[in-house]
């Protein structure tokens, strides 16, 4: 594991000739609060300079795709729709697959519901925001069966309360029943100093109520790389950067997909983490930076004007 910034021309060369594609998480990496990391747009532009295909990945399904990609444009990130991939994605690669068609009981927000309707997908009704506080009118609007519910998403949803997730907890009663679960994160880096809790407390409520493991479809779960794989194409594992600021998160992903890996320390890791490791040695980064100003500044000093 080594700071990026302390490699000779030589070894730059080395490094960079390691892989062909790249894919970067998005929160922490990219922007803050959509606001972009400085320099960072340049340093997506020094991989592309080099002829690096470069593919954004996060685990966030607030937004849509479209969304997603006009924000990022507005940031000043030069990127495709059809480079960037959430769970949400790789959520209705997988129905599609098998070729589900029962309605889908939703925890999440708007925009995964807007991307798994426009997929043609069904959705349960979630319930209503507040009851009387009453056993009865609890009883009669959690205690449900309905039968047209095949599978619950649960991903992360500023509006949950309890009577989802016991509506949720319910439905996967029936082992019938899929259970997926989007991004698992459980610390969420809102600009620079503050965290928001992350969904992936929420989802192991769900999971040890219903007794039952989800099919994960977000870092760092291997099902999300199984997609991207396919999706991407991708025949050397070991020709590919991963970038992420999470070492939970990211790092766990890339190592388990068998990536190369790059940890910044501009969202949620620290350099303290590098010099202290308390994680799982396999997780350990092939080299760190700051940002990815740093991969600009490099690129533009040993081999020209980015």
């Amino acid at each position: 594991m080594r700071d990026l910034s302390s490699l000779s021309k030589v070894e730059l060369e080395e490094f960079f000739s390691s892989f062909d594609r790249v894919l970067s998480d998005v929160d922490g990496v990219l922007w803050l609060f959509l606001e972009s990391i400085p320099g960072t747009p340049d340093g997506i532009k020094a991989f592309k300079k080099l002829g690096k295909k470069v593919v954004f990945v996060s685990n966030n399904c607030t937004k849509t795709i479209e969304v997603y990609h006009g924000q990022l444009k507005k940031a000043g990130f030069d990127i495709e729709p059809d480079e960037i991939i959430t769970p949400a994605l790789a959520m209705i690669s997988y129905l599609k697959k098998i070729n589900f068609t029962k309605e889908i009981y939703v925890i999440g927000m708007s925009a995964i519901r807007k991307e798994l309707q426009q997929a043609g997908f069904k959705l349960a009704e979630t319930g209503p925001d507040q009851i009387k506080e009453t056993l009865q009118d609890f009883a009669a609007n959690t205690i449900i069966t309905n039968e047209s519910v095949g599978c619950v998403v649960a991903d992360a949803d500023i509006n949950l309360n309890y009577i989802k997730l016991q509506r949720a907890a319910t439905f996967l009663k029936d082992p019938a029943v899929i259970f997926i679960t989007g991004a698992t994160d459980r610390k969420l880096p809102i600009g620079l100093n503050h965290i928001l809790v992350g969904p992936g407390y929420f989802h192991r409520i769900l999971e040890d109520i219903s007794g039952r493991k989800p099919y994960a479809l977000a870092k760092p779960s291997s099902h999300l790389n199984e997609y991207i794989v396919e999706r991407l194409k991708i025949e050397d594992k070991a020709r590919v950067l991963f970038i992420g600021d999470s070492i939970s998160e990211d790092m766990a992903f890339a190592t388990t997909a068998g990536y190369k890996k790059l940890l910044v320390l501009s969202g949620l890791a620290k350099k303290e983490a590098v010099l202290d490791w308390k994680f799982p040695e396999e997780f350990k980064p092939d080299f760190y930076v700051d940002s990815l100003k740093t991969v600009h500044d490099l690129v533009e000093k040993h081999f020209g004007a980015c």
